[in-house]
């Protein structure tokens, strides 16, 4: 479904790119499960709600409350040694991010082909396929419950942008050319797992992630913006 939404959209250099990089991280990702299939592997599916917001670097571009988000996908942590307490985690995970930004300005200004008054709130949706990198430290289990940590990093590919406006201007428009493909981000994290039985068990974690890279392409403000959020991790271990 994803695809087909994304296929509908008119074709462009940085959508090629951004399919072309989704198929290479899907690779990348089942290479990794492969080549590590003689340790011991961990596999689960998340389904997480977060906070996000937008920071940027310009006094006139002023950031407005927060969005709720949520992601979704496979994770797999990847075992060093024998007692299971040491992993490399990585997946592939379907993440819905954004922020909220008013553009305090002397004067009208441009953005996604419209003319918007100063003081304009914008609402950025964005949607991105993420990848996270990260090295998963866990307790032994106590009573059914094991305790864990994760530090590392995330990247990300954009796969859709939408933007409303205050005034009714935008409403869920294309901002695909305002918002740049790549961001990476830190990841670090702390949660824990009940055991359920057999292999199965249930995730809990709270993860921040501290974007590193401008992830608009304003060409009116020349401001460089980062995305945030607080993710409130769900998981089934299976």
């Amino acid at each position: 479904m994803l695809i087909q939404n994304y296929m509908k959209q008119p074709f462009n250099k940085q959508k090629i790119l951004a399919m072309k990089k989704i198929i290479c991280l899907s690779i990348l990702f089942s290479i990794a499960i492969a080549s590590f299939a003689q340790r011991a592997v961990q596999m689960s599916f998340t389904a997480s709600p977060s906070i996000n917001w937008l920071s940027s670097d310009q006094k006139e571009v002023n950031r407005d409350g927060v969005v709720a988000g949520f992601d979704f996908g496979v994770n797999a942590d990847i075992f060093f040694d024998e007692e299971e307490k040491y992993a490399f985690s990585t997946g592939l995970l379907i993440t819905n991010a954004g922020g909220k930004y008013n553009y305090f300005t002397t004067e009208p200004f441009e953005f996604a082909g419209e003319t918007l008054d100063a003081g304009t709130q914008i609402r950025y949706r964005l949607q991105y396929v993420e990848v996270p990198l990260t090295i998963k430290l866990k307790t032994s289990p106590f009573r059914r419950w094991l305790y864990w940590g994760q530090f590392g990093l995330s990247g990300f590919v954009n796969v859709r942008a939408r933007g409303d406006s205050d005034e009714g201007t935008l409403d869920k428009t294309n901002i695909n050319e305002e918002v740049n493909l790549f961001n990476i981000a830190m990841n670090i994290g702390i949660g824990s797992e009940f055991d359920l039985g057999g292999n199965n068990a249930i995730s809990l974690g709270l993860i921040y992630k501290n974007g590193f890279l401008d992830v608009t392409d304003d060409r009116v403000f020349d401001e460089r913006s980062t995305l945030n959020s607080l993710v409130f991790k769900l998981g089934l271990v299976f």
